[in-house]
């Protein structure tokens, strides 16, 4: 038992390793390997004649490491060998021609070098400094510059926060009518939210303040998933832009090659002959 467990998380660890190092780098090498053919890689056993490929325990032991765990690297290669043995079982049975494990087979290959493309067309495609600026300007332009700060009523029912908005309308000061009858979590405070973007509240609340003056109070009672809020508007700005700094560029150059690649998928896609049947 101990040793089909050990085998099967090898099974799994092996095959995630590859994949996710092949979509990284686009080539499944990495530092002084990525010049090497499988051939020339180093082996660390030999099951039958069949090689077992150090770089292979290498993925694994990353992969484990990558999780918080320590990696024995001889279990490892000793868990790869028991993998090789039940794999050459198989082919003698023939398994790999059985219609499930072969549909297995040829979708864990599609994956693999549709990752290993991906990946490639990743390192050599070029983002320049100026299609950077154009992106970080176009994102800046469609980010919402204004932010606000308000204080709010929460209430449970409409008619309850009509009856409090009326006696704000009558002079009762806002921040202890919040005090008194607020069932948000900012009523002991005087109900103030703090400056807030609209898109960090609910759109109904949102678009409510957009619509205000600063100082006034809401003319009626406003519905959200929460409950019914009256709400006055103390202050609003010009929010805060990100600088085009180095961890903002990198978000950018993620984006771009997000796009990219989209739009590489795209084209090879018209460009092939696809029959759905």
């Amino acid at each position: 038992m101990k040793i089909r467990i050990a085998v099967a998380s090898a099974a799994v660890l092996v095959s995630s390793v590859f994949t996710a190092n092949i979509s990284a780098d686009g080539k499944g090498h990495s530092h002084g390997d990525a010049n090497k053919t499988l051939d020339e890689q180093a082996i660390a056993a030999v099951v039958n004649g069949k090689p077992i490929y150090t770089l292979a325990a290498q993925r694994v032991a990353q992969q484990i490491q990558a999780q918080g765990q320590q990696a024995d690297i001889n279990r490892i290669v000793d868990e790869l060998i028991n993998l090789e043995i039940l794999t050459q079982a198989a082919e003698k049975l023939e398994l790999d021609k059985a219609p499930e494990v072969a549909t297995a087979l040829q979708l864990q290959y599609t994956q693999t070098m549709a990752n290993a493309y991906l990946g490639a067309f990743s390192n050599d495609h070029v983002i320049t400094e100026e299609q950077m600026r154009a992106e970080y300007d176009k994102q800046i332009a469609a980010i919402d510059s204004v932010e606000y700060r308000a204080s709010h009523i929460l209430m449970d029912s409409q008619e309850a926060a009509a009856e409090v908005l009326a006696k704000i309308a009558d002079g009762s000061d806002f921040a202890e009518m919040a005090k008194e009858h607020s069932t948000g979590p900012t009523g002991p405070n005087g109900g103030d939210l703090g400056w807030f973007q609209p898109e960090n509240m609910v759109p109904e609340f949102s678009a409510a303040v957009s619509q205000m003056e600063v100082g006034a109070v809401s003319s009626e009672p406003v519905q959200t998933q929460f409950g019914w809020h009256i709400i006055t508007l103390a202050d609003k700005r010009e929010a805060a832009k990100p600088d085009y700094s180095d961890p903002v560029k990198a978000g950018i150059r993620n984006t771009l090659i997000s796009n990219a690649l989209a739009a590489q998928v795209e084209k090879l896609r018209q460009d092939a002959t696809v029959e759905i049947k």
